[in-house]
């Protein structure tokens, strides 16, 4: 690494998703043009999430109330061309909202879930200044965070869990502290089913 990794690193994943198969009951997953997603979108209250997002990282003419939080400088998303578009689909909004442009240095969606964390990780700690990372919740640990681990130590990492939980609403956080970062978690506190 060249230069100073990032001084914070926001890891979340995507928001919420349909159930398992078989769902012969719904809720169903639905493309922004609201057509079907096939399974592999986002449901009408993840898309609830995925707006209200815009103002729990960058609220208009303020900062976030959260002091774990920072209004992101980049943000990453899992390829929405590949299995699933729900990371894309979370954070797409809130791009928008900066007015980051997709494949652009800001959005930056070049990584494919399951094989594209190393890629991903070298280019995050690449980066100064504040990240987000959207992803899918089976590869955030290890392959994320044990990948950073590798290369900027995380001081506290013992203490961070096995897998990342089977919740919508959690975010991890990572804080530079000199040469290396410290582990934290919050909670978004955007739905009702957050609390």
């Amino acid at each position: 690494m060249a230069g100073s990794p990032p001084t914070k690193i926001m890891i979340i994943r995507h928001a919420e998703k349909p159930p398992k198969a078989p769902n012969n009951a719904g809720p169903w997953d639905v493309l922004v043009d609201g057509k079907s997603g096939g399974g592999e979108s986002l449901i009408v209250q993840g898309w609830q999430r995925a707006g209200a997002l815009n103002a729990f990282f960058a609220p208009y003419r303020s900062t976030p109330s959260n002091p774990e939080i920072a209004t992101p400088d980049y943000i990453y998303a899992a390829n929405p061309n590949e299995k699933t578009q729900r990371p894309w689909e979370t954070v797409t909004p809130l791009a928008a909202w900066l007015n980051y442009a997709q494949d652009s240095a800001q959005f930056n969606v070049s990584y494919s879930v399951g094989a594209g964390e190393p890629d991903l990780v070298t280019s995050v700690l690449a980066l100064n200044g504040v990240v987000l990372i959207c992803w899918e919740h089976h590869n955030i640990m290890p392959n994320i965070i044990g990948g950073i681990h590798s290369k900027v130590p995380i001081t506290n990492y013992s203490s961070i869990p096995n897998a990342f939980p089977d919740v919508f609403y959690l975010v991890w956080v990572l804080n530079l502290k000199g040469r290396s970062y410290k582990w934290t978690s919050t909670h978004q506190n955007l739905m009702a089913s957050d609390v």
